[in-house]
């Protein structure tokens, strides 16, 4: 079966069980090290993630809620610049994270809908989501709002491998000529920039590096016409901690009620069209590899 992965997503390599039974937990290289224990929650940082600072003020407030101590290990730092793609965050490298450096690795995304590849398995937990983001069609022509107001001869630009450029070229070949990138990066740079005249980017990727379009003379409106162009951020997890999810879940869905996720994505300036708060009611798909609930 066809997995489809946003920017962010997982890439499906998972260990073999009787590989990882066998494993020796001091091992640095171990996917199953040793459970850490203490106050502290020590999350992983990755500052290539556009919306990193908003995620660590988040992960601030979990464990404040949880009446714990937020620490931070930086998983990976800035990318050098717009032409340098970020490499995959395979499950492999994700396991031994959490085997040695961190309890929670932020910011990860996983579809609204389970026909879709999630990041849930045997060897990960995926917690509530506190995040809704979307693919957004973003134009410097005010006749042009949303992809269906393109014409078929204009180009529109996209993150060449892209989930939206897949859905393109597999459902509308022919329909629009294309103007393919290699990176979000660069992608944004050339719509606010105007070397782009419209493209379709991952919200955060957007608004992570340009929070004010009018002023660069850009729209942005939610694609609403191609299937899985809305997907969940939530937090990941070792499979071993159930009652740590647990407690994540209640954590996360209190800060929703209470408004301050929604006060963060104000503060960082992220509370634009494409970005939303999920709802208390909004759940965890079921997982494709086995019953997650």
């Amino acid at each position: 079966m066809k997995r489809f992965r946003p920017l962010l997503a997982l890439l499906a390599l998972a260990a073999s069980g009787a590989a990882l039974a066998q494993e020796d937990p001091s091992s640095p290289t171990s996917t199953s090290g040793f459970l850490r224990s203490g106050t502290t929650l020590r999350f992983c940082l990755d500052q290539q993630n556009p919306i990193w600072r908003f995620e660590q003020d988040l992960a601030l407030a979990v464990a404040r809620s949880l009446g714990r101590q937020a620490e931070f290990y930086v998983h990976r730092q800035p990318l050098p610049d717009l032409d340098t793609a970020p490499q995959p965050l395979d499950r492999l490298e994700l396991l031994r994270l959490f085997a040695h450096h961190c309890d929670i690795y932020p910011g990860l995304v996983g579809s609204t809908t389970p026909a879709f590849d999630y990041p849930a398995d045997e060897q990960m937990y995926a917690t509530r989501p506190y995040l809704r983001a979307s693919y957004l069609f973003v134009s410097r022509d005010p006749r042009v709002k949303t992809l269906a107001d393109l014409p078929r001869t204009a180009p529109l630009s996209m993150e060449r491998g892209g989930l939206p450029a897949y859905l393109m070229y597999a459902t509308r070949r022919g329909q629009f000529t294309d103007r393919p990138v290699d990176t979000a990066a660069r992608l944004v740079q050339d719509l606010v920039k105007g070397q782009a005249r419209a493209g379709i980017v991952f919200a955060p990727q957007l608004y992570g590096r340009q929070k004010d379009l009018a002023k660069v003379g850009l729209s942005a409106t939610p694609v609403t016409t191609l299937p899985n162009m809305t997907w969940y951020v939530i937090y990941g997890l070792r499979r071993d901690r159930p009652s740590l999810r647990t407690q994540l879940d209640s954590a996360l869905a209190r800060l929703i009620q209470r408004g301050e996720v929604q006060k963060l994505l104000v503060k960082h300036g992220l509370n634009r069209p494409g970005i939303t708060v999920a709802g208390v009611s909004d759940r965890r798909p079921t997982s494709e590899s086995m019953n997650d609930r």
